[in-house]
């Protein structure tokens, strides 16, 4: 995971099908389809549409919240919130064999318990204010710096991240971003995508020197 792209909830299916494959162009290789407000019948027939797109650029496909959805599409994994089920009790459903389950978390205890409670990756944030959590405090680039330090897994930072505030995530020990708004709300998605994984991969590299 670098860049990790997350549908808005505004679009139909052509709307969201266009704007995540010009994401995927632009170098995004985590793709979340979440529809928060959307009838699930709507989500499924997004999801099928955004699985084929994925495959076709050999990206991840994760489906928020919706099990089922994520199942029945044949998605990659399932993205699930602190009030969802555990990821063990998601991981033993039927037809859930193989699949990757992410876990929000908002302090350095949820997200010790993420990986406890076995999820192959784990969301921190709200990094900055974002109206996709609104009324959820901002948690900084201090909890980024914590969860890096105990990390065993792949670990994502996600809100209110765009291009001018991402240098100081990926520095703090970010190795992958989420963003929502940065690029699926952008004018030219395929662009924003491309300069935000650009800037990603760049600062990955310089940390590491």
């Amino acid at each position: 995971m670098r860049l990790y792209v997350i549908t808005g909830d505004h679009g139909n299916e052509v709307e969201t099908a266009r704007i995540v494959e010009a994401a995927l162009q632009g170098g995004a290789n985590v793709v979340q389809l979440r529809k928060k407000t959307m009838p699930k019948a709507e989500q499924y027939a997004i999801a099928l549409a955004l699985r084929r797109l994925t495959l076709a650029h050999d990206a991840l496909f994760i489906v928020n919240d919706h099990v089922d959805i994520a199942i029945a599409a044949d998605a990659d994994g399932v993205h699930l919130g602190q009030d969802d089920l555990p990821p063990s009790v998601v991981r033993q459903l039927p037809g859930f064999d193989g699949r990757l389950i992410g876990r929000s978390t908002h302090s350095l205890e949820q997200a010790r318990n993420a990986m406890a409670e076995g999820a192959d990756y784990v969301a921190v944030g709200p990094v900055f204010p974002t109206p996709t959590k609104a009324g959820r405090p901002a948690v900084g680039t201090g909890l980024v710096s914590e969860v890096a330090a105990i990390a065993d897994r792949p670990f994502v930072a996600v809100g209110g991240i765009d291009h001018d505030n991402a240098p100081a995530v990926v520095e703090a020990g970010a190795p992958a971003v989420a963003v929502v708004r940065a690029v699926y709300d952008a004018v030219d998605p395929a662009e924003a995508a491309r300069r935000l994984h650009e800037l990603i991969v760049t600062r990955l590299e310089v940390a590491r020197r």
